[in-house]
Parts: C-alpha cells; sequence; structure tokens
C-alpha cells in the first residue's frame, strides 16, 4: 500500500506541477489575448474564506464557537504551438473544513473532530489539432480528493480514490467570441480507479488496494463567459458519459440475480455499472474589488454507481457487500456552495 500511494501523491503533484509550472515561466502572458505561436498564457486565482467564533464556558445562551474556512485555486495555462496544435491545462483545487465546538454534561467546551466542507483534486491537459472542420484532441486528466472520510470509524485516507482519465475524439469550438467562448467535445475515455480501503476494524490499520477500469462514448461541453462589465466570470461544464464496459461486472453476473438479493443487494445491479453518467457543474466569480471575490458554485451530478467501488468475490460470496450498497445512487446528487472572501487574481 505504501508504494503505491507514494506513486498516487507522486503522480498528483506531477500532474499539478505541470499544470502551474508555466505560470512562473510566463506570468507575463495574459489569456485574454489572443496567443502568439511559443508563447504561455496563463491565469490562477487563489481564494481563502474564513468565519471564526469564540466562546467562554460561561457565556449566557448555550452558543458553540465554530471555524469555518476553504480555500481555492484554480489554473489554467495554455499556449500555441505553431499554427496546428494548441495545448491548455487547467487545474482546480479546493479544500474546506468546519471545526465545531461541543459541550458536554458538565457545560465544559471542546473541539470536535472537524467536518470537511469541500474537497476536490481535478486537473486536465487537453491538446487540439485546430486546421480541420472537426479538431482532433487527446486528452489526460485526474480526479481525487485531499481527504477520504468516509470510513465508519473515522480514519482518514489521503488521496483517495483516485481516478485517471485519458480521451481521444473530435473537438470544435461553436463560439468563439471576446467575452464568451463554448467547446464541445466527442470521443472515447477510457477511466482507472484506484481505491484504498481498510481491511478491519481498529485498531487494525491494514488498507488493501482495489483497482477497476471502464471506457465508453464521451460528449462534453466547456463554456466560459465574462458578465457585467467583465466583473462576472462563468464558467460551465457539460458532461455525458455512456460506459461500454467495466472491470467489476462479470463476477456479479456470473453470481446471479439471487445471490445479490442474498446479500441485501439490488436484483439489477449490473445494469448500473453501464448507465449514462451525467456530470453539469457550474461556477460564477464576482470581482467586487480586486481582493474581494464572491464564488457560487452548483454542480448536478447522475452517477448511478460509483465505479471506484468495486465488487469483491472471494469463493462465489461477496465480500464487501455494505460498500457496494453505498456506492449506488438512484438519483442525482446536488452541491451548491457560495463564498465570500479573500482571492487573488494572477
Amino acid at each position: 500500500m505504501d508504494l503505491r500511494r507514494d506513486v498516487e501523491i507522486v503522480a498528483i503533484l506531477a500532474a499539478v506541477v505541470g499544470v502551474l509550472a508555466p505560470l512562473s515561466a510566463a506570468a507575463a502572458e495574459n489569456v485574454d489575448e489572443e496567443l502568439a505561436a511559443g508563447k504561455w498564457g496563463t491565469k490562477a486565482t487563489l481564494g481563502v474564506n474564513m468565519l471564526q467564533s469564540y466562546y467562554t464556558r460561561n457565556w449566557n445562551g448555550g452558543d458553540k464557537g465554530s471555524i469555518i474556512w476553504n480555500a481555492t485555486l484554480d489554473a489554467l495555462a495554455q499556449k500555441q504551438l505553431g499554427t496546428a496544435w494548441s495545448w491548455q491545462n487547467t487545474a482546480n483545487l479546493a479544500f474546506g473544513q468546519n471545526h465545531q465546538q461541543d459541550r458536554d454534561q458538565d457545560g465544559d467546551l471542546s473541539w470536535k473532530r472537524p467536518d470537511k466542507t469541500t474537497d476536490q483534486i481535478k486537473a486536465e491537459s487537453l491538446l487540439r489539432y485546430l486546421p480541420s472542420v472537426l479538431d482532433p484532441y487527446v486528452a489526460v486528466g485526474l480526479e481525487s480528493q485531499f481527504l477520504d472520510q468516509t470510513d465508519p470509524w473515522d480514519r482518514d485516507l489521503a488521496f483517495n480514490p483516485l481516478e485517471i482519465f485519458e480521451s481521444i475524439g473530435v473537438s470544435r469550438l461553436l463560439v468563439d467570441r471576446e467575452r464568451s467562448t463554448l467547446l464541445a467535445r466527442l470521443g472515447f475515455t477510457a477511466r482507472q480507479s484506484f481505491r484504498d480501503v481498510y481491511l478491519a476494524a481498529p485498531p487494525d490499520d491494514l488498507t488493501e488496494s482495489v483497482t477497476a477500469g471502464d471506457g465508453g462514448a464521451e460528449l462534453a461541453f466547456h463554456s466560459t463567459n465574462r458578465l457585467v462589465a467583465d466583473r462576472v466570470e462563468y464558467e460551465g461544464r457539460l458532461r455525458f458519459y455512456k460506459p461500454f464496459y467495466y472491470t467489476g461486472k462479470a463476477d456479479l453476473e456470473d453470481l446471479g440475480r439471487e445471490a445479490l438479493v442474498d446479500a441485501g443487494l439490488a436484483e439489477d445491479l449490473v445494469d448500473y455499472f453501464l448507465t449514462i453518467d451525467v456530470d453539469f457543474e457550474n461556477t460564477f466569480k464576482a470581482n467586487i474589488t480586486k481582493v474581494v471575490n464572491v464564488q457560487f458554485h452548483l454542480r448536478w451530478l447522475y452517477d448511478k454507481y460509483d465505479s471506484t467501488v468495486k465488487p469483491i468475490v472471494e469463493d462465489g460470496t461477496i465480500v464487501n457487500p455494505v460498500a457496494i450498497g453505498s456506492a449506488v445512487r438512484k438519483s442525482g446528487q446536488l452541491k451548491q456552495t457560495m463564498s465570500i472572501g479573500l482571492a487573488y487574481t494572477f
């Protein structure tokens, strides 16, 4: 586990550094200007928001202290490779926590274990061949989180799960104006996931690495707009993904529907693996001043089965039925965050 986790950490850092490295090499370039061949265009926004309160034990009213904070980094680095190729790299990092005090029966206050409010690691490198009606492209990316806190015994795992994507297909810039763009992509995507799982309850901290993979057709749209005299920025991503295969499907098909029902799972569970996924993400950023920023984020995700949770079958028995059941999401998931704080674009 330690070796694989080290490799994952290096891969994440390498991908993020690969996206951010051009920032220091070409900070003077502006992505809003038309790029000359061989020049980097870079942009990054760093934001920090915090709300803090504290009360003594004898404070009237029974209030409790809290610290709520989050930090975000959105970075873009793009380069025109001659007249034919365009290379674009993006990174979106976010992490936040809520620290809350708890009052016991004697009235004493103590700080509880912090809960996450947001957690995201996302990076992508996109290479497009431009001089054609439909521009061929290749892309690689990764998605993860800083802390996995899904363990029922409150044990954390860093960078878990880790998903890696490889895509190839054709693209088309449907809208290309000074203040708005809309890029469409259609192609094939292969995805690999790596997840560490604890083998037993505490104090045993041994973990096992479980890998899974799938592949299918992808249709994606990426839109950017500058509104209200360029003081409001909008970025939207809409992605449809239809997997054609999943490496965890065959074992459950061999068991049959009765074995799934006996394990407390839906009898048609194997059909969930190849259902279409929809991911619709919207971000608004309003610049009140040069350093005061308001961000509104709305994401709707339909993923009927979390493919990073691979079914484990040993000797005809499902080993992880609870984890499989928790990976099923029959309806869409909605996430909304809004923050006001300090942000700086460089």
